[in-house]
């Protein structure tokens, strides 16, 4: 039997085959994989990384996959998904290969920063976790949140509640002003309002006024998640994962390096299920 881990988030997904022994046989990517938001488009994705990381080395009804995957925990749609791939697959939300990747065993607080948001900590064997929500209602401090975020200043600026910066100014441009930022409002997803998130965060380094209030703003809400969840009787280290999650790391308590990745956790889990037959 061969095991498959994936790792399907807003920005991408990712798939890697290993063997009994834990021999990686193969290994593949394809794009976003976020079912709650686009649950074909996520399938297809999904499909795509599992097909490159086992086609020509194995059969689908020899795998057996645990996929960690972007809105599984809300939409309800994991028994679906398990349903509609060619292999036997276990469906979790991407926070559980998260915490399986980076802390093993041990007990530790991450923090995962990518186009999606989640704080979790592990605990004696226990998890508790908080945020997740999408970008609808929540993903505070994600990529797709601080990219919104410099399109509702956009905005503000043409209204007139605030003053102009370079980096407003020129995206407001860029969308086509008051109507092409309607119109992309209408049609961005996610992994769309994470693309500013590169300009902004060198925007903020360049004094740019609408940046650095974007970042302080979203550095305010992974404060508060991380408050919300270190124990009271102790102060557990927090590793920052996901694309944002070094950039926006904070220094108010110790820091600790991932054992490993959401992918690392997804094959782990995969091997350490008890399948059945």
């Amino acid at each position: 039997m061969n095991y498959l881990g994936i790792d399907g988030g807003g920005s991408g997904c990712r798939a890697r085959l290993v063997d009994g022994a834990g021999q990686v046989l193969g290994e593949g990517q394809a794009g976003p994989a976020n079912i709650a938001s686009d649950f074909a488009g996520a399938l297809a994705n999904i499909r795509a990384a599992a097909q490159m990381a086992y086609a020509g080395r194995c059969a689908p009804s020899e795998v057996r996959a645990v996929a960690g995957i972007a809105g599984a925990n809300l939409s309800g749609a994991g028994a679906e998904l398990a349903a509609q791939l060619p292999f036997a697959a276990r469906i979790v939300q991407d926070i559980a290969t998260s915490l399986r990747g980076a802390l093993g065993a041990g007990d530790g607080i991450i923090a995962a920063l990518g186009t999606g948001s989640i704080f979790a900590r592990q605990q004696d064997g226990k998890v508790r976790s908080a945020g997740g929500w999408g970008l609808r209602i929540g993903d505070e401090a994600s990529g797709a949140w601080i990219g919104r975020a410099v399109v509702m200043r956009a905005t503000r600026m043409i209204d007139g509640f605030i003053a102009p910066t370079p980096l407003i100014a020129r995206i407001a441009g860029e969308l086509g002003g008051a109507p092409g930022i309607v119109q992309f409002s209408l049609r961005a997803s996610p992994a769309d309002y994470a693309a500013f998130v590169p300009r902004i965060l060198e925007a903020e380094t360049e004094g740019d006024e609408a940046a650095s209030a974007i970042i302080a703003a979203a550095r305010s809400e992974i404060r508060a998640a991380i408050r919300l969840l270190q124990p009271r009787d102790a102060t557990l280290p927090v590793i920052w994962m996901g694309g944002l999650g070094p950039a926006l790391a904070l220094d108010d308590w110790p820091r600790a390096e991932a054992l490993g990745t959401a992918l690392d956790g997804a094959v782990a889990l995969a091997r350490s299920t008890p399948w059945t037959a």
